[in-house]
């Protein structure tokens, strides 16, 4: 009857639209895996046929990433990729819930979810880069990830960021983000992140500039050894008058 309804939909905007909430509805309280897999499916389906009717829905489809079913988690990973890659879903930050993915228990998934971010690097504008401030944001703010699970992806997407000129603005945006942190774990996880940057002179110059950002927070040992590895690799690279 699901697969009906959703063959229905496809056909005519206006049954899709009429129904859509129906169908998240199932989708949410469904308690076969089977059936919430082909409704995830469909949703593809329908994004592709009624783009802007399903745009205001796409948190719903994201949340299936968090499935208590690896098939569903599976599905829904599959179908967000073809979206996104294909541009029938905007990149926004909700592409955090892929990036957990990358820690997923089925092997299937983690690999799926590493292909995506690899084809999404090969973008013209390499939309990691855009994205990065948001996701270390949603990651680092969600009670739910784990500090191993965040120390173990973050080190991924940030080997996309292969541009000096991205290094260098993102040395900045991560710089301001230390005075939003609410906790100290959030200010940690930030001088994490920029530790994983391979900077330049420029980059470095840009940390000295913004040191009042982050000097009160340099108390922490674990803040305080993020930028030791900084300054380590900086060490590789610097001239003589610059070593200061």
């Amino acid at each position: 009857s699901v697969l009906a309804l959703c063959k229905y939909m496809c056909i005519s905007l206006s049954v899709c639209e009429r129904h859509l909430p129906l169908l998240f509805t199932t989708l949410h309280g469904e308690q076969k895996a089977s059936v919430r897999g082909n409704i995830v499916v469909a949703l593809g389906d329908l994004a592709f046929r009624f783009p802007n009717a399903v745009e205001p829905w796409t948190s719903h489809i994201y949340k299936r990433l968090r499935d208590e079913s690896s098939h569903v988690r599976s599905q829904t990973l599959m179908v967000l990729t073809h979206l996104i890659l294909n541009d029938m879903v905007k990149v926004k930050g909700q592409v955090s819930e892929i990036v957990l993915s990358l820690e997923d228990d089925e092997p299937r998934t983690a690999d799926l979810a590493r292909l995506f971010f690899q084809e999404l690097s090969k973008r013209g504008n390499n939309p990691i880069y855009n994205l990065m401030p948001d996701i270390v944001s949603r990651l680092s703010q969600d009670d739910a990830v784990s500090r191993e699970t965040f120390r173990n992806v973050i080190p991924f997407l940030m080997s996309f960021i292969t541009r000096d000129k991205h290094s260098e603005l993102l040395v900045e945006k991560l710089c301001f983000r230390f005075a939003t942190c609410s906790t100290m774990q959030q200010t940690q996880d930030v001088a994490f992140c920029l530790a994983q940057l391979s900077i330049n002179e420029k980059a470095l110059r840009k940390l000295d500039a913004l040191v009042k950002t982050y000097m009160n927070a340099l108390f922490d040992d674990d803040v305080y050894k993020s930028f030791l590895e900084l300054a380590a690799k900086a060490k590789k690279f610097a001239k003589p008058e610059f070593r200061e």
